[in-house]
This record gives C-alpha cells, sequence and structure tokens, in this order.
C-alpha cells in the first residue's frame, strides 16, 4: 500500500482570512455574528500559535465591517430567513423570535423588527390581523399540527400516547397551554 501525503496546510494570511469570509458570505446569507464566529473557528483550526491567532483575530471585526459595506453580510436579512424557518417549521411566535436571534447571531431586536413581514411570507394561511392576540396563537398551533401532520391531522389513528407527544411538541415551541389544548381539542376539565 502506497503512503497517501497530505498537503501542507496553508499559511494564514489577511487575504486568505478575507478570501474564506468571501466564500462563506456567497455560499450562505450570513449576519456579522455569524460570520466572526465562522472566522474565529477557522482561526482556532488553522492556526497554532495562540499569538498569531490573536493578530490575526484583531482583522475579523474590520473584514466584517467591509463586507457590510459591500452588502455581503446583512443581519437583517439573515434574522428574517432564520424567523421564517422557525415559524414554518411550528414555533410560536416569541420563539420563533428566540430561534431566528440565536441562529443568526443577531439582537433579538432585528428579528423581531422583521415579525411582521416574516408572518404573512411564512404562513400565508393564518388568516389574523393582530399576531400578538391569544387567538392568533390558537390558530398558529392548529397551523403548525397541520403542517407537521401531527394531532387530529395525522394518518393513523390519535391515542393518549400521541397526544401527550404532540403537547409536548407544542409546548417545546413555545406554544402556551390553552392554545395547546385548543389546537389538539381537549377538554380542559376531562385532561
Amino acid at each position: 500500500m502506497k503512503p497517501t501525503m497530505r498537503n501542507a496546510p496553508k499559511k494564514m494570511s489577511e487575504k486568505r482570512l478575507r478570501n474564506i469570509a468571501v466564500y462563506y458570505c456567497q455560499r450562505y446569507l450570513v449576519s456579522g455574528g455569524k460570520l466572526s464566529e465562522h472566522l474565529n473557528r477557522r482561526l482556532y483550526r488553522d492556526v497554532a500559535d495562540a499569538e498569531e491567532r490573536a493578530g490575526f483575530a484583531e482583522l475579523i471585526p474590520k473584514i466584517v465591517a467591509n463586507l457590510s459595506d459591500l452588502g455581503l453580510v446583512n443581519d437583517r436579512e439573515a434574522a428574517s430567513a432564520r424567523l421564517r424557518t422557525a415559524l414554518r417549521s411550528g414555533y410560536a411566535t416569541g420563539a420563533a423570535v428566540t430561534v431566528a436571534a440565536r441562529g443568526a447571531r443577531v439582537d433579538p431586536s432585528v428579528v423581531s423588527a422583521e415579525l411582521e413581514i416574516a408572518l404573512t411570507e411564512a404562513l400565508p394561511e393564518l388568516e389574523v390581523e393582530d399576531h400578538e392576540s391569544a387567538e392568533a396563537a390558537l390558530e398558529q398551533a392548529a397551523l403548525a399540527l397541520k403542517r407537521a401532520r401531527r394531532g387530529p391531522y395525522r394518518t393513523r389513528t390519535q391515542d393518549e400516547k400521541t397526544r401527550r407527544r404532540d403537547a409536548g411538541w407544542l409546548q417545546r415551541r413555545g406554544f402556551r397551554m390553552e392554545a395547546i389544548l385548543h389546537a389538539l381539542d381537549i377538554d380542559p376539565l376531562e385532561e
């Protein structure tokens, strides 16, 4: 068997670090926080010397600011995309904002500003005017069950075990008990 030779690791430079950032921005819709995190991970992986790594880490904010000025990094768009994904996945609005802010590495206020537009784009079936109302939460929970084919929308029969699983699924997605009981059509006095 012939021994394989690995290519020598490439030497890190400011140009290479910028190229890594540009390539990442071309592939993904990123925020400044997400790009900074990616570049720090790459530095940790590719640069062994701690002092040299610290020197390159000082360049990251400048690279992120420059790419933001060029339009390759956009916190608002990255947050909006994450928010729409979370809403389509069945998260309640409050939980979706938290998930999107954490995923995009942006401030939750940036995500909250995109909530109205994201709700209309991600959940066009939602027919409630006031998205903050209890009625909206009830309808959103039912819509989440329908999209996930859970609860009354299951193809198989529903029993006590599946009801508990579906209630837990909705609870982990940030819905309150009132919305869960209504969506699963459970009488609270019976339970």
